[in-house]
């Protein structure tokens, strides 16, 4: 169990990958552990830890495993999250005005070939987006995987919880019986769930983000 009292550590020299690593120090941690504590692959506390954003996961997955690292660091996680949206603020211009001036070159280059040679990259770029685009369209027409691993079907016991494991297809939303649950970049979750004498139902859904879902229900006998 964590026991680590919280603690602000927030200073204006300070960027984010700073704190998270002079806080893991202070405390004597090694980020192998924690990964496995907080089921967060190493990678991605590492690339936290020395300001690597680019390596992490698009979206909101970023800011969600900076937040559960601060918080197992009992660090308040959100001046921690205002500056990693600043920060990656900056790098995102900057990587939008090295991607113009590659552009820039990349257009004079194409205004200099032949007819022939411009007709042919077009024709490939065309049939390029157009396999892309209908791979897209085949991907959030197609149900999410889901795949539970436990509990087992019609499982009877006298237990008063039971552990909901699986894999989902990754960046899916992932409801148990009501109750939004964050995976991991792997598409793997973990859940405990209370029962009562009886009869339980677990339901558990997998909902792409555009797309369609898939639900799967366990049925479970505690005597």
């Amino acid at each position: 169990m964590n026991i680590f009292t919280e603690k602000k550590i927030f200073l204006d020299s300070e960027t984010v990958a700073e704190q998270l690593r002079s806080r893991r120090q202070e405390l004597g941690l090694k980020l192998e552990k924690i990964a496995k504590e907080i089921s967060i692959n190493f990678k991605y506390l590492e690339a936290l830890e020395k300001g690597n954003f680019n390596l992490l996961p698009a979206g909101v997955y970023g800011k969600n495993f900076l937040r559960e690292y601060a918080v197992y660091l009992k660090i308040d996680y959100r001046p921690l999250v205002e500056m990693f949206e600043r920060e990656t603020a900056g790098s995102n211009q900057r990587q939008q005005q090295e991607l113009f001036s590659k552009q820039v070159v990349k257009a004079h280059y194409f205004l200099a070939m032949p007819k022939i040679i411009k007709g042919i990259v077009l024709v490939v770029i065309v049939a390029v987006c157009l396999f892309y685009l209908s791979y897209r369209v085949k991907q959030i027409a197609a149900v999410p995987s889901l795949n539970i691993q436990s509990p087992i079907d019609n499982l009877i016991t006298k237990e008063k919880s039971v552990s909901v494991a699986g894999v989902a297809e990754a960046e899916s939303q992932l409801i148990i019986n009501g109750e939004s649950i964050i995976s991991d970049t792997n598409g793997s979750f973990l859940k405990e769930v209370d029962l009562k004498k009886g009869i339980n139902i677990i339901s558990i859904t997998a909902q792409k983000k555009y797309g369609r879902s898939i639900t799967i229900k366990k049925q479970i006998l505690v005597e």
